[in-house]
C-alpha cells in the first residue's frame, strides 16, 4: 500500500467513525430539536418553544407547579405539574452542566415559596440494588448540596431520598429509557 493510499485510507476511517459518532449523538426523543446529550430539559412537549438546551423557553408569565409528596399539587391553583428533573449520566452522581437551567427555576420556585422539597433520586436497573441504593442518594445529596452550597438556601428546606430503580419512568429495556430513569425529582414536603 502506498502512503498516499494509508493516508486516505486512514482519512476515510476516520470521517466514517465521526459520522457515526454524531449520528449517534443526535438522539432527540422528545423531537424539541435539541439533541438528548444537550438536553437539559428531557420531555419538552411537541411545539413548545425551546432554548438551545432543550427547555421550555420562560416568560415573565410562566408559573412553575410541582408534585407534593402525597400526590397534590402545589401552589393550590395548578391544574398540571412543572417537569423540573435533573437527568444524570450512566453510574454518576455528578450534576451535568446542562442541568443549571433547571436549578434557575427551583431557586425561582423557592424564592416564591416558603415550602420544603423532598429530593428523590433514581437510577436505571444497570447495577447491583445496593449500589443503586447509594447511587441514587448519592444524586439527590448533590442537588441537594448544589442548592445550599451555590444558591444559598438552608439545608433544613431540604429532604433527600434515594429509590434506586424501584420508579422508573420508562423502560429500562433500552440506552434510551435508562437515560431517563437516571434523576432527581423534586416534590413539596409539608412536614
Amino acid at each position: 500500500m502506498s502512503h498516499w493510499s494509508g493516508v486516505r485510507f486512514i482519512v476515510s476511517v476516520g470521517f466514517l467513525f465521526s459520522f457515526a459518532a454524531s449520528t449517534w449523538a443526535w438522539v432527540d426523543l422528545d423531537n424539541d430539536g435539541v439533541p438528548d446529550v444537550k438536553d437539559a430539559c428531557l420531555g419538552t412537549k411537541v411545539g413548545v418553544l425551546v432554548n438551545s438546551s432543550g427547555c421550555h423557553v420562560m416568560n415573565g408569565q410562566d408559573k412553575i407547579c410541582l408534585f407534593t409528596v402525597d400526590d397534590g399539587l402545589y401552589p393550590e391553583t395548578c391544574t398540571q405539574a412543572t417537569p423540573l428533573v435533573l437527568n444524570f449520566e450512566f453510574a454518576k452522581a455528578d450534576v451535568m452542566f446542562v442541568q443549571w437551567q433547571v436549578f434557575t427555576r427551583i431557586k425561582s420556585f423557592l424564592l416564591e415559596h416558603d415550602v420544603n422539597l423532598c429530593l428523590v433520586g433514581h437510577t436505571d436497573s444497570i447495577g447491583s440494588e445496593a449500589g443503586n441504593v447509594e447511587l441514587s442518594n448519592l444524586r439527590a445529596a448533590n442537588v441537594k448540596r448544589i442548592l445550599v452550597d451555590d444558591l444559598g438556601f438552608k439545608p433544613e428546606r431540604f429532604i433527600v431520598k434515594g429509590m434506586a430503580d424501584k420508579a422508573p419512568i420508562a423502560s429500562n429495556v433500552q440506552p434510551e429509557g435508562r437515560a431517563i430513569n437516571r434523576r432527581v425529582e423534586l416534590f413539596v414536603e409539608f412536614e
